[in-house]
């Protein structure tokens, strides 16, 4: 019988050292620093990832749909009611669906298939720089992905946002090998990574397209006119995936699929075109009528702050940088064209996030954090490179250090009360490193290594410190809500600016809130009867938790705002006179005055005119079996109606 050959026997088999170790057309120490960087990252987004519990409840919602239901998986429903859709692209849902049916539904199998995002994203991205830029500029490319806090957060969250950041890093390091390789399958794959994005997050997967289509237009192999056809064949398949699944929707009758959520009419391309497009950046019309601050410091400040902008005017400093060194090899390698991908990915995307006038959470700012580390990790490798024989180089690097490590001393007084000495430290190190790399064009005797490490040790601490201190914090603490944002908790920092649409709040629930849905859940389960559907709830902040806590079929009367027409009034009579459902939550906070649902049509007009309404003393009463303490009370906003033989 033929033995596995080890090496220290008892220990790593052969196979698994060889991982470990350097190609033969990499240096040593390649392979070790980029394990022990996947390894930083699974730490930071694997451990202790339920600590968020469901995270945001509304996709944790259509994901439990989505385990126990293959129909509601395919449609892409909000709930296992299926009369209303999620209001985002289905891959998302799919495979956290498929996550719970092969772990069983519950908050582990919300929250690993993210982290899982988060981790390849860092693997993709130094390979994808790797064969561009090389090895140096990769592994602190990595690093930096790696320790930026709104990575941390999407990937430790369950937003579509981690997923749609590896499928288009994907997309970058696809394109890469295309062109190197001059091959057009792997543009085709890139193509069809931008069609996933799609599905994914809708239009916003599109914000890197300009930048992919540069880069080949100014890299590629082939002639101009050929590059030209290639690209849009390329443009022509990415358009197919997009469109498949939404456009195979809309074929649905539309009294056999969900209502799409948070569309004026019901349709995907609606929604995708205008609810989740044009208004997202023009903040017009709609449930977008407020216009917001827009300008260039806008990733600087308010909410954002500690978000994305660490290094990203050092970022700026590497774009132009490697522009300029790689320009006369631009039709040799893939260098320019790296730089001008990866600039063109972060400059769209700054400029569309500070000039939109629509809603903008703090993760949205994670679409940036590719380009930015890249960027970043070339601009300090490039003038490190040079700093030891030129001054104007090492003056240079001094600058962008001491620079940066000024940046991550502001946002680190933003937080006051989080870890205040450490803003001293990232100053003092910024300075000491750029003495260090200046030292030696000032006297020869400093032209010693003792010298280097202390410049390459100062410098790190004065520029990922504070990322990394706030990735940390990212990591230890629960995520939960709708607008969730990385760092220390928002009490340890100042005020964060809300984003909201004009007309219709962002759900966000108060503990009183969260008290009374457990109380509430409680009488629901003990008085269900046999009815199908345990309640009809209105809006995703209310019906949402009911689900999770149960795993029962909730109804989510007018989608994730409460202003979708969904279930109509006759479809909410048919499922109480069926005997389906016997008991319908109104959240009043939410059904305001101009609101769809408060037409004479809609089912909580229905309901409030044809069901009794459930008096809160007896839910109460009812929910602790009669010991209920002081505190213990149903908010006003919330009223349950009894219908049909519950009535």
């Amino acid at each position: 019988m033929l033995r596995q050959r080890v090496v220290f026997p008892g220990l790593l088999p052969e196979g698994l050292l060889r991982l470990a170790r350097a190609g033969e057309d990499e240096p040593a120490w390649s392979r070790p620093a980029l394990i022990a960087v996947v390894a930083l990252t699974a730490g930071l987004m694997l451990i202790d990832v339920t600590r968020s519990g469901y995270g945001n409840s509304y996709y944790a919602a259509g994901a439990l749909a989505a385990s126990h239901s293959w129909s509601a998986l395919f449609d892409n429903a909000a709930d296992l009611g299926g009369y209303v859709s999620l209001d985002k692209g289905p891959l998302p849902d799919w495979l956290m669906g498929l996550s719970g049916r092969l772990f069983g539904f519950g908050s582990f199998s919300v929250m690993v298939p993210n982290a899982l995002y988060g981790i390849a994203t860092v693997v993709v991205l130094h390979d994808a720089v790797r064969r561009a830029l090389g090895h140096q500029i990769a592994i602190l490319a990595a690093l930096i992905m790696a320790l930026t806090p709104v990575a941390v957060l999407v990937s430790r969250y369950n937003a579509p946002d981690a997923l749609l950041l590896l499928l288009l890093v994907c997309a970058a390091w696809s394109l890469t090998v295309a062109v190197q390789s001059g091959r057009m399958r792997e543009l085709l794959l890139c193509a069809v990574s931008v069609g996933l994005a799609f599905n994914t997050k809708m239009l916003e997967a599109y914000l890197v397209a300009p930048a992919l289509a540069l880069a080949y237009l100014v890299a590629g192999r082939r002639s101009p006119r050929r590059r030209l056809r290639e690209l849009a064949v390329a443009a022509g398949l990415a358009l197919l995936v997009s469109v498949a699944w939404f456009g195979g929707m809309m074929l649905v009758p539309a009294s056999d699929r969900p209502y799409v959520g948070d569309s004026t009419d019901n349709s995907w391309f609606q929604l995708i075109l205008d609810g989740n497009g044009i208004q997202r950046v023009t903040g017009s019309g709609g449930a977008f009528g407020r216009k917001l601050e827009s300008n260039l410091l806008y990733l600087f400040g308010g909410h954002l702050v500690g978000q994305i902008a660490w290094l990203l005017p050092l970022a700026l400093v590497g774009l132009v940088l490697g522009l300029l060194t790689t320009w006369s090899s631009r039709r040799t390698t893939f260098a320019f064209g790296s730089y001008a991908l990866w600039g063109a990915w972060m400059l769209v995307g700054c400029v569309v996030l500070s000039f939109s006038a629509g809603t903008r959470h703090a993760y949205y700012t994670s679409i940036l954090a590719p380009a930015v580390a890249t960027l970043a990790a070339a601009a300090l490798v490039t003038l490190w490179r040079s700093a030891s024989r030129s001054l104007f180089a090492a003056a240079g690097l001094a600058i962008v250090v001491v620079a940066t490590s000024w940046i991550s001393f502001a946002v680190l007084a933003d937080s006051a009360d989080f870890l205040p000495w450490l803003r001293w430290v990232v100053l003092a190190c910024g300075a000491l490193a750029s003495v260090a790399v200046l030292a030696p064009h000032v006297r020869a005797a400093f032209r010693r290594p003792a010298t280097m490490t202390l410049a390459v040790a100062a410098a790190a601490v004065a520029l990922l410190a504070g990322p990394a201190a706030y990735s940390l914090a990212t990591a230890v603490r629960a995520h939960t809500g709708y607008d969730p944002s990385a760092g220390p908790a928002l009490g340890s920092r100042r005020a964060a600016v809300t984003v909201t649409r004009s007309d219709v709040p962002m759900p966000v629930a108060t503990p009183e809130f969260t008290s009374s849905l457990a109380l509430l859940t409680t009488y629901l389960l003990a008085h269900r009867a046999h009815a199908r559907f345990l309640v009809a709830a209105t809006d995703a902040k209310t019906a949402a938790p009911i689900a999770l806590a149960t795993g029962q079929p909730v109804i989510t009367v007018g989608g994730y705002t409460g202003s979708d027409p969904t279930p109509t009034a006759d479809q909410l009579e048919q499922l109480i006179s069926s005997g389906q459902l016997r008991y319908v939550l109104l959240d009043a906070s939410r059904v305001l005055p101009t609101s769809v649902v408060q037409r004479d049509s809609s089912a909580p007009a229905w309901a409030q005119r044809h069901c009794s309404r459930v008096p809160n003393a007896s839910i109460v009463a009812s929910a602790t079996n009669g010991t209920a303490q002081p505190r213990s009370r149903i908010v006003p906003e919330l009223t349950l109606f009894a219908c049909g033989s519950a009535a």
